[in-house]
């Protein structure tokens, strides 16, 4: 048996579907064999970034680790902004970086140089195989590590001479379908006690929840967990599609990337339980919304995770969804005292006043607006998918409330342009009867153009909507505040006519009232689509003071 093909048997029959990449001369022995399965599907792109892009929302969508196949050290690193954005989030991936023999390496011969540095930083477990005896080691250690505890990207560097070799065995050992979490940790039932008890004592609870509860499935007893306290939730980009946005309790993203009176709820907090989260800058605004003297909750999977920043007054080292089972089990007959449930109903309302304030401060100047966008968007089926990529635009697209689990991607910590018709094509890819639509801003939607051939190709029909005002809106004003402004403004093609001469259906939107139409009708043909969406230049989001200057 080859090296490659005892590779892709462990890989397949630990559960990973999805293969992605650029072929090369030191991935075609695994292309090769991947062709002549019907149980997986590797998808051919036309940039690597975007096969990293597919493979993260695969793998946010079913837990199971996908595979980017990158050929060469040029593939590694043109894929490595993609790989990076998942190891950031903690997304279960599998980097196979096949390489050239390793004399090539050794000699400095051409297509070399070292490809585990780009990512030693983020990823999570990282290897050389320099004998064909080490690759089936690896490859299962690499699987484990990619699931295991806080998910992460593994990499295994494989030159090509190792790759075509024998193993020298007749039979694989066995393995297990491997899916985040691996292991569900419980926690320690004296600081679930612990716990209980500052509950007990709080007037104004908030749960804050991160990325953590995503893969842990938490959702259900989240819920379970506010409606036992009448506590508001707060997510983050990572955690919008863990618990429903359409719920009473579940007030949306706060922070850098949420809103001003999002935040209200952990201000006026006089307990902070954080699930799932590292009590990120984003989440908290780099600490400015955490309640001085507010005692603080905080449950992570990473040991290392908790107090990294923020002292809790408990700590505890868990499962998000094992932890929230054994609160609820704790918290028996609670009470939910008029006063929350006044102060809930406050913070609803101020959040309600400042949407409605937004929508009707509208501009009457002729152009297209981006309430327009979000208001079409709103009333989309619930389970529709949304993918967002960096930029003002993804602030508009955030304003639409997110339902179904797993229906929010997005490049969250690293805030990497390039993603989101990546995200868009694996997310059809892994749940094929659910709406997918990618919301991209024109500079972000250029530098993923060549795979629009791949949606096509592939019969993956995303909806993709162009916020196109022909300028790095988010950049604009933080130029203008040093001098003259250069770099930010440019011209685009007709997204709508390129989207035909791509084979999909294009639509144009440059006057009000029209875009509504074009996306009941680009939803409706069950086709690949883009709507080149022409808003107005001038409109910004209104993103919170700490947003607006971060750098």
């Amino acid at each position: 048996m080859k090296v490659y093909e005892a590779i892709l048997d462990q890989l397949v029959t630990a559960g990973v579907r999805h293969f992605s990449g650029m072929v090369g001369s030191t991935s075609a022995p695994y292309v090769g064999t991947l062709a002549q399965r019907n149980d997986v599907r590797y998808i051919g792109i036309r940039h690597e970034q975007v096969a990293a892009a597919m493979m993260d929302a695969t793998a946010r969508l079913s837990g199971r680790p996908g595979c980017v196949m990158t050929h060469g050290a040029s593939g590694l690193l043109a894929a490595s902004l993609g790989i990076t954005s998942s190891a950031l989030d903690s997304v279960p991936m599998i980097a196979l970086s096949t390489t050239q023999e390793r004399q090539a390496m050794e000699k400095g011969w051409w297509q070399t140089t070292g490809v585990l540095g780009p990512l030693a930083d983020t990823a999570k477990w990282q290897t050389r195989v320099e004998r064909p005896d080490q690759a089936v080691g690896a490859v299962r250690r690499a699987l484990r590590e990619s699931v295991a505890g806080k998910p992460g990207v593994a990499q295994i560097d494989i030159p090509i001479d190792v790759s075509t070799d024998e193993t020298g065995l007749d039979v694989l050992p066995p393995i297990t379908n491997h899916r985040a979490p691996l292991h569900r940790p419980w926690p320690d039932p004296a600081a679930v006690q612990q716990c209980g008890s500052l509950i007990r004592d709080a007037a104004r609870p908030v749960i804050l929840i991160g990325g953590g509860a995503a893969f842990s499935n938490a959702g259900d007893a989240l819920i379970a967990l506010a409606e036992k306290l009448h506590a508001p939730v707060v997510n983050t980009p990572t955690s919008r599609s863990v618990v429903p946005e359409t719920h009473e309790l579940v007030l949306g993203p706060s922070g850098i990337v949420g809103y001003e009176p999002i935040g209200n709820a952990i201000r006026e907090a006089d307990l902070v339980i954080a699930i799932g989260s590292r009590l990120s800058d984003i989440q908290t605004s780099r600490g400015e919304l955490l309640p001085e003297g507010a005692p603080l909750i905080q449950v992570d999977i990473d040991g290392a995770a908790i107090g990294k920043e923020y002292t809790p007054t408990v700590g505890v080292c868990a499962d998000a969804r094992a932890f929230t089972e054994s609160l609820n089990d704790t918290l028996r007959d609670m009470d939910k005292p008029d006063a929350r449930r006044d102060w809930v109903a406050s913070l609803n309302r101020r959040i309600t006043d400042w949407y409605e304030a937004w929508h009707k401060a509208t501009p009457d100047n002729g152009q297209v607006q981006p309430q327009e966008l979000v208001r079409a968007m709103a009333d989309l089926p619930a389970d529709t998918i949304f993918t967002h990529g960096a930029g003002d635009h993804g602030f508009f697209g955030f304003m639409v409330p997110v339902a179904a689990p797993g229906a929010h991607l997005m490049s969250a910590r690293l805030g990497a342009m390039g993603c989101a018709l990546g995200s868009a094509l694996g997310a059809k890819l892994e749940r094929p009867n659910q709406p997918v639509v990618a919301c991209v801003g024109d500079g972000d939607f250029m530098l993923q153009l060549g795979d629009v051939e791949t949606m096509v190709r592939e019969r993956l029909p995303v909806v993709i909507t162009v916020f196109n005002n022909f300028r790095l809106g988010s950049q604009r004003k933080r130029v203008e505040a040093y001098g003259p402004v250069i770099g930010v403004d440019h011209g685009n093609p007709d997204f709508a006519k390129l989207a035909e001469l791509f084979g999909c259906n294009g639509y144009r939107v440059d006057r009000p009232g029209d875009f509504d139409d074009a996306l009941k009708t680009a939803m409706a043909s069950g086709a690949p689509c883009i709507i080149d969406a022409i808003i107005d230049p001038e409109a910004r989001p209104p993103r919170t003071a700490i947003s607006r200057e971060a750098r």
